[in-house]
């Protein structure tokens, strides 16, 4: 018999190995894996998610083996399994497999030839792939029948079908066969993980020698031959289950002679399969050995690999991308919009944002006003093809829960944006460098990657918050470039909160904001202000409860809305002006020095941190607020007499100003005050600094000598 030969059980047909395995010698091997190389279509046309199918492969062993594990049903969706390239479906494409291991089964052809012929049908699939459709056509025909013989004394349609399929209805006599069988396929699983191992190596060209990566391929191209050779062996074996008669299988109905006969049958053919059990064995403890000292190579090179990557620039960002997300899948983003897996070109061309996070992400409304502020932002038509957000969920722990995954589905299935399918398959090294390099601390950030893969912006999360899509590019540079720009200290508190405050800005009225978790402090703000509306002053108060706030927040606000008469916000967008109002001070915290039309800004965080009682008086859009904090809100206020005697003549705001301060004098005082020309200053009661009162007003001309002379 030669190298590749097979024998058969006479009493079964089965097409089982000898008892011993064959062994190759190092030329026989050569020449094997040249042979399936030949099979091998290099470009792989073809792909399917190995990871997800033999976890359904496995699972399915488990109902037939208790010795199989089950896998977390929230990690399986067999639905989203697609044969990538390929126009037909993988329920076909397994069936087809199926079809063909059967009628190899039925013919009476040498079992190496029928393998390679195998390979000759997977050739354009990966070599991942190849074994995991393998499997899972086996375990389809393997399931079905086991299904069928658990279900025919108990279903009279799993009976009827039993009876058309000639099989026997007890299987007492071939426990060491089922025995042999399921240890086989157990085998077969783990050795197809270390080749889905190997396969999923990040940068195997680029991070290992070519030494490693020849010794290892070779074992890999082994392994997968005696996969598909036992799969056939296997299918071979379920058949002779089918077709074995209920007198074979009776035991008290056969006479002793008959009894042996069947025993040594069935001993043979499971001694058989014990050998294929100990041929992969002997295979898989080599290629671990292998994918171990490969690992420890990766592990030493990759991180210098992943530092050198962002220390040059690159044509595009596809370098910078695969090297970060595509270790292990050639398609491994998702997008919801479309409800596909695609790849990292979907990205080419464009700002990257990566937000990095929990898997759980952020509270609802955050998530909301994310999507508003990137995605239903005015200027999203604007910039929207120019950017895309990149969800990337890193859980606080090394391991991934049940509440991670659950989350992590939910979300991505939800959020307009791509996200990584399978984050859990992430290389330990690449989140090592965004922990340390990027500085994840658990809290989410917004890490920029411009066109060409550079990293513009270390954290974006704050300039979203303020500015949304009118960020682009979300660069450092544009942050900075945004605060010499602002000027709406009001716009930028409040913008895309609640309609309410874009109401009170835009109608040009008098309003308040306020905000405090001490309810005395509230009456005595309370009894104040009804003080400034019996002067007949128009003005609204808006009440915005306080940072961090506890559980009572509900009942402070319901306070400050019966005894003051405020408008109060709901829950959720009063946590949004403190959202922007903490982005306001992390922004600002980022910038080398604060610009002129930050000080009020300024002074408004000082507020909010020195004390939890403030208050804001504006009038439209102006510039021109006034604030107060603490005590300040009833020792300044509290000048009423003087305050109500003034509005009429001051406005509201120079008579505040003018409680504020000390009290008038008796005559005004007498200095000139030049002051640049601006917009709407013609319009504006301007005060003077000394004495509080309202000044006149002279418009003065500056002639331009240069001009005069030449006329």
């Amino acid at each position: 018999m030669n190298i590749y030969g097979h024998v058969h059980v006479a009493q079964q047909g089965c097409k089982c190995e000898q008892f011993d395995p064959c062994f190759l010698s190092s030329i026989e091997e050569d020449l094997l894996i040249k042979k399936i190389l030949q099979t091998h279509d290099p470009n792989c046309r073809y792909k399917i998610d190995a990871d997800q199918l033999i976890l359904i492969v496995e699972s399915t062993m488990h109902f037939i083996s208790p010795k199989f594990s089950y896998p977390r049903s929230n990690c399986i969706n067999s639905r989203n399994i697609e044969v990538f390239g390929l126009e037909e479906k993988l329920g076909y494409t397994i069936r087809k497999i199926s079809h063909e291991i059967l009628c190899k089964c039925y013919e009476d052809g040498d079992l190496h030839e029928e393998t390679m012929m195998l390979f000759e049908t997977l050739g354009p699939f990966r070599w991942d792939a190849k074994v995991v459709l393998t499997l899972a056509a086996l375990v389809s025909i393997y399931g079905e029948f086991w299904l069928i013989m658990q279900l025919v004394h108990h279903n009279y349609l799993a009976a009827l079908t039993a009876t058309l399929k000639q099989m026997p209805r007890e299987l007492n006599m071939l426990k060491i066969q089922l025995k042999a069988l399921n240890l086989l396929v157990d085998t077969m699983i783990e050795a197809a993980n270390l080749v889905l191992d190997f396969e999923g190596l990040p940068l195997q060209q680029e991070l290992l020698d070519d030494e490693a990566v020849v010794v290892t391929k070779s074992k890999m191209y082994i392994t997968i031959y005696w996969i598909l050779r036992s799969s056939i062996s296997c299918a071979s074996q379920i058949i002779d289950f089918r077709t074995m008669k209920d007198n074979q299988v009776h035991v008290f109905s056969l006479s002793l002679h008959l009894v042996i006969q069947h025993s040594n049958s069935t001993t043979i053919a499971a001694w058989a399969l014990f050998s294929l059990v100990y041929k992969l064995s002997g295979l898989c403890s080599d290629l671990r050995e292998n994918l171990r000292m490969c690992q420890m190579q990766i592990d030493r090179r990759f991180p210098e690999k992943i530092h050198d990557l962002f220390k040059v620039s690159h044509f595009n960002n596809q370098e910078v991308l695969r090297v970060l997300f595509t270790l292990k899948n050639d398609l491994p983003l998702k997008e919801s919009s479309r409800e596909k897996y695609c790849g990292i070109q979907e990205l080419e061309s464009k700002v990257v944002i990566l937000l990095i996070s929990k898997p759980e992400l952020f509270s609802a409304e955050k998530i909301f006003y994310l999507v508003q502020q990137m995605h239903d932002h005015p200027l999203h038509e604007k910039f929207g093809g120019s950017y895309a957000v990149l969800w990337v969920p890193i859980p606080s722990s090394h391991t991934w829960s049940l509440t991670d995954e659950m989350n992590l589905k939910f979300l991505s299935n939800s959020l307009p944006w791509f996200s990584i399918r399978r984050p859990w398959s992430l290389h330990s090294t690449v989140v090592n460098f965004i922990r340390q390099e990027w500085n994840y601390k658990d809290e989410p950030v917004m890490v920029v990657l411009s066109t060409d893969g550079v990293v513009t912006n270390l954290n974006a999360i704050n300039m979203v918050w303020l500015w949304g899509a009118k960020s682009f590019p979300f660069s450092a540079s544009r942050e900075k470039e945004l605060w010499e720009q602002e000027n709406r200290m009001l716009q930028l508190l409040i913008d895309g909160i609640d309609p309410l405050f874009t109401k009170l800005v835009e109608g040009g009225k008098h309003f308040c904001i306020y905000g405090s978790d001490k309810i005395s402090w509230i009456r005595e703000f309370n009894y104040t202000l009804k003080k400034i509306r019996s002067a007949g002053v128009q003005l609204e108060a808006i009440y915005v409860g306080y940072r961090n706030p506890s559980k009572d927040l509900g009942n402070v606000s319901d306070i400050s809305i019966e005894e003051t008469s405020s408008i109060s916000l709901s829950t959720a967008k009063m946590k949004l002006f403190w959202l922007r109002l903490e982005s306001i001070k992390n922004s600002v915290a980022r910038l080398e020095q604060a610009s002129s039309s930050l000080q009020l800004v300024l002074k408004l965080l000082d507020a909010c941190d020195t004390s939890n009682d403030w208050m804001i008086i504006a009038k439209g859009s102006s510039t021109d607020v006034i604030i107060l904090k603490g005590r300040e809100v009833q020792e300044r206020l509290n000048h009423f007499p003087e305050l109500a005697e003034n509005v009429a003549k001051l406005g509201l705001f120079g008579a505040i100003r003018c409680a504020m301060g000390s009290p008038l004098p008796v005559k005004p005082c007498y200095h000139d005050e030049i002051l640049p020309s601006e917009e709407g200053l013609t319009e504006e009661t301007v005060f003077c600094s000394r004495c509080k009162r309202p000044v006149e007003k002279f418009v003065v001309y500056q002639c331009n000598v240069t001009e005069s002379a030449e006329q």
